[in-house]
């Protein structure tokens, strides 16, 4: 198993950084049109321009200044974006130089980064088959250093799994406004699984991003014998590539299929990220067909 090093400090320098650059400009331009506010505000008047639609005139206060004037409307734009971050025995694998719970808490960084940079509000629940540690949703600079600070603490990270435990309990008191992005491998999520995220979808919106390493994807290919151990129970069986490789891939295809299709049928976001892959382009893509989703 390779150490976990949990440090953020370097990618806490970039996005300090990049704030002016492309990550977080094309980044929170997506999210800001991709998640939509509650509603439209009126804020003011201003003179109609023919280019205006003709609907937007407000005949009764022309009427009193003798002018034309449309009503001035901005979005109503705070949104509250919780993040679930599956830190289990399984997340702590990798077959590169990066545990899947490293790039995942390096992309909850990044979001919790952005979401709080357009003003929003941000909260983080690590769980594995308990809530490990939560930090409920809130807005400003200190609020992204102490997302930053869990994310970085080893203490919080391993566990046995128990994904619909955990949604059931954070379901019964999370708010109907609130946006829910689930960042997970999602192995080994139980047979109610579908069900419970059906409850979710009818309470707030939710999305799913799914963190795989490329030994979870495809068996590799080897002409000696391979020692597998399971994470949660640590039970070892030797197995010869030849053999299993073929059933692996297909089961492991079937899986992701199984959750993904569980997303579409609620008509919620899925986007599947290999650790090999910076996790920005992916990201930024993943907002665009949700904002276009929604037009």
């Amino acid at each position: 198993m390779i150490e976990l090093k949990l440090n953020l400090k370097p990618l806490i320098k970039k996005l300090q950084i990049s704030s002016k650059r492309t990550l977080s400009g094309e980044m929170v331009g997506e999210y800001r049109t991709a998640f939509r506010g509650k509603g439209l505000d009126f804020v003011g008047y201003r003179t109609y321009v023919p280019t205006d639609d003709a609907n937007m005139i407000d005949w009764k206060a022309s009427l009193r200044s003798n002018d034309l004037l449309v009503k001035i409307l901005i979005e109503e734009r705070f949104l509250k974006v919780l993040l679930l971050f599956d830190v289990s025995n399984s997340m702590l694998f990798s077959s590169t130089d990066k545990l899947k719970c490293e790039y995942a808490a390096e992309l909850i960084a990044s979001l919790s980064f952005v979401i709080l940079h357009t003003g929003d509000g941000v909260g983080l629940v690590m769980l594995n088959n308990n809530i490990v540690k939560e930090i409920p949703i809130n807005l400003g600079p200190k609020q992204y250093y102490m997302i930053i600070s869990a994310l970085s603490n080893p203490a919080y990270y391993g566990g046995k799994f128990d994904l619909v435990r955990v949604l059931r309990s954070v379901l019964d008191r999370v708010k109907r406004d609130t946006q829910i992005i689930i960042v997970s491998d999602f192995i080994g999520v139980a047979d109610e699984w579908e069900d419970t995220l059906k409850l979710f979808g009818g309470k707030c919106e939710i999305s799913g991003i799914m963190i795989r390493d490329p030994v979870d994807n495809s068996f590799p290919t080897e002409k000696k014998q391979i020692l597998l151990e399971d994470p949660y129970s640590s039970n070892k069986l030797v197995v010869d590539p030849k053999i299993v490789k073929e059933d692996y891939d297909r089961k492991a295809r079937e899986q992701i299929e199984r959750i993904k299709d569980s997303f579409a049928k609620i008509n919620s976001g899925f986007l599947e990220l290999e650790t090999t892959q910076s996790f920005v382009m992916p990201i930024i893509r993943f907002f665009h067909a949700r904002r276009k989703k929604w037009r």
